[in-house]
């Protein structure tokens, strides 16, 4: 009985640091990264998550014919230099942000609607001691109305 008691109560702490962690990740993006969307329209949605240094995480998302869109991937500064990749279906290379550092952002129109990969990398690093660094990464999508 004692076991379940201290099980249940640390499935609850689990659950609370989840929250807070999303939570502040919210926060960060509204403050930090939607004001890069600028000129473009929000579309509404964010796909968030927190991330260690050397992961790597993939996305599928869907962009709709005859739009003008802005991809922007926006992470808290303890990540490093986040870079990210625009796949078509077929994985072949639509953009990589590592040929433009200084950029956070993809602008692109499309002709067809299709489903593109959005590959983000986070790069490896030494932590200063044993606690390994955490941050956010965000993926948002703006568009223009037309």
């Amino acid at each position: 009985m004692k076991f379940r008691h201290i099980l249940f109560l640390a499935l609850v702490a689990f659950l609370g640091m989840a929250q807070e962690a999303d939570a502040q990740c919210k926060s960060y993006v509204k403050r930090n990264c939607r004001p890069g969307l600028t000129p473009y329209l929000h579309n509404g949605q964010v796909n968030n998550a927190i991330l260690v240094p050397g992961d790597k995480a993939e996305l599928l998302l869907t962009f709709f014919a005859g739009q003008e869109y802005r991809l922007m991937i926006c992470s808290m500064p303890v990540l490093g230099a986040v870079s990210f990749r625009v796949l078509d279906s077929d994985r072949n290379p639509i953009y990589e942000s590592k040929k433009n550092p200084s950029q956070n952002y993809f602008d692109f129109k499309v002709a067809s609607t299709q489903q593109l990969i959005v590959e983000i990398n986070v790069p490896e690093a030494k932590p200063n001691n044993d606690i390994v660094p955490e941050g956010c990464v965000s993926v948002l999508i703006g568009f223009i109305k037309k």
